[in-house]
This record gives structure tokens, C-alpha cells and sequence, in this order.
């Protein structure tokens, strides 16, 4: 997934739904955290946070989707930061945004249907 965020021109490939549901998420089993999504697409979430990540970090990702009754559970890659200290979006909390890297055709259908049940435009 290309980073459109400095050309404003560029639409997404694929419709953001503002969500705020709960993400456990850590390099590792053994370092789950636990904080929310700002926002999700078929291709990634943000997640708001401010533990320290970097671009191209990977991480193991957990979260439910209302009414799906069915946990979604992929890996992530950090494609993008936004720092307190270097904000590239003001109107997002300190976060980063993630790319799916995994996510099997089971779960990325059921975030399509998520997504288009409750189609609401994004501000940003």
C-alpha cells in the first residue's frame, strides 16, 4: 500500500470507517499492549498510541469487530508515525498507521462488511 498522505490529490484505494475498537497489539506474544483504533480500512488501521514504534516495525495484531462474533488476528507493519514531537496529521491523536501484511480472506471480509454496514465518511 503506497503512503498517500503527502498528496492530497491521491484518493485511498479503499474506504476508512472512524472505529474506535480495541487493539492488542506487540512484536511478540510476549509483549502484548493493549490501546484503540481511530480508524480502519480493508488495507490497515490507526492505532493510537504512544509506545515508541518505527516505520516498517512488525507487529502481531488482535482486535474484534462489533457484531462479527469472530476475532480478527494478523500481523501489521508500521507504515507511518505520528508523534507528539513530529506530527504529520494534528487532527489525529499520537499514533501510528498500520498496514495489514497477513490478513486471511476470512477476516478481510468480514472487515468489508463491517465497513460497508456502517459506512460513515472519515473527517480526514
Amino acid at each position: 500500500m503506497e503512503d498517500n498522505d503527502d498528496n492530497p490529490t491521491v484518493e485511498r484505494a479503499s474506504k476508512r470507517l472512524k472505529s474506535e475498537l480495541r487493539v492488542y497489539y506487540g512484536p511478540s506474544q510476549q509483549t502484548i499492549l493493549s490501546s484503540f483504533s481511530v480508524d480502519l480500512s480493508t488495507g490497515g488501521l490507526y492505532l493510537q498510541t504512544e509506545y515508541p514504534l518505527v516505520v516498517d516495525d512488525v507487529l502481531m495484531l488482535i482486535f474484534s469487530l462489533p457484531g462479527q462474533g469472530k476475532s480478527v488476528s494478523c500481523k501489521a507493519r508500521v507504515a507511518w508515525s505520528n508523534s507528539e514531537s513530529d506530527s504529520r496529521k494534528q487532527e489525529l491523536p499520537p499514533g501510528v498507521g498500520l498496514q495489514f501484511v497477513d490478513l486471511p480472506l476470512e477476516d478481510l471480509m468480514l472487515i468489508s462488511t463491517f465497513i460497508e454496514k456502517y459506512e460513515v465518511e472519515a473527517a480526514w
